[in-house]
């Protein structure tokens, strides 16, 4: 049970991302594309360091903070 668990989060994640790929290109977002050079490819907190996840940094082009660090400012923002 947990491998078809395993599976749909994965399809879940794909798609997701997939989708939001295609939306930021129907939106104008060209530059989306070059998500290589904008974001970054380790977190720029002091005290992380942690490599983000290139589908991380494909879907979210320009991202600078991984998953905890970034869950972290939000959460502090509020």
């Amino acid at each position: 049970m947990a491998d078809d668990i395993d599976r749909a989060s994965e399809l879940e994640e794909w798609s997701r991302t997939k989708d939001l790929r295609e939306q930021l290109q129907r939106a104008g977002f060209a530059e989306a594309a070059d998500w290589k050079r904008r974001s970054a490819k380790w977190c720029v907190e002091p005290d992380c360091g942690e490599r983000i996840p290139d589908e991380r940094r494909r879907a979210l082009p320009g991202v600078q903070r991984c998953v905890a660090c970034q869950e972290m400012k939000e959460r502090k923002a509020t």
